[in-house]
């Protein structure tokens, strides 16, 4: 009897400590209420957030493909140029001639700047910078390789020669008009 009694008290306490107030209800629903608004606001939060990875990943995947086909081009413009250059190296000579001076070169590459003919005359001002690299036209010849491309519609590559010269020959007449023009590309 002792035993049900004990049972039948511990029973009833169980039984009211588990009963909640009206108020207390209510409170507990707004609660959830507003932890589930939240969590919807930050459900929302993430879709938009993984929408914007996800349109920043495609946007990095298009720039690597139109990166990879520029370095293919360039590859190509490189194969094409390396063949003029020995071309140009083959007309020039079988090694036995004696090099041409720097006035030579310059004069040959100014013509055929001035004629129009831009490849030919990257490369002969190229040879006067390699082979001639402490001549006082050399700024002179960077200028004009990089104008040349511009006027071949490749302004990338017409910047690594303006931006080499600048490197070079940072305080250099060529330098300042070098500025100007990558400030147009």
């Amino acid at each position: 009897m002792k035993v049900s009694c004990l049972t039948l008290a511990l029973s009833a306490i169980f039984l009211f400590g588990c009963y909640l107030s009206p108020e207390a209800i209510k409170e507990l629903n707004q609660r959830q209420d507003a932890l589930e608004a939240k969590m919807d606001e930050l459900l929302e939060e993430l879709r938009s957030d993984n929408s914007n990875i996800n349109r920043d990943v495609e946007r990095i995947e298009n720039n690597q493909m139109l990166l990879a086909e520029e370095i293919e081009s360039m590859q190509k413009k490189n194969l094409t140029l390396g063949k003029k250059i020995d071309k140009v190296t083959k007309k020039k000579g079988d090694g036995n001639q004696k090099f041409p001076s720097a006035n030579d070169i310059y004069s040959e590459a100014e013509t055929s700047y001035n004629e129009r003919r831009y490849e030919d005359a990257i490369l002969e001002f190229q040879q006067l910078i390699d082979t001639y690299p402490q001549d006082w036209r050399v700024p002179n010849a960077y200028l004009k390789q990089g104008t040349a491309l511009i006027n071949l519609g490749r302004k990338k590559e017409a910047a690594f020669f303006f931006n080499t010269l600048i490197d070079k020959y940072p305080n250099s007449r060529e330098a300042k008009i070098a500025r100007q023009k990558l400030k147009a590309i």
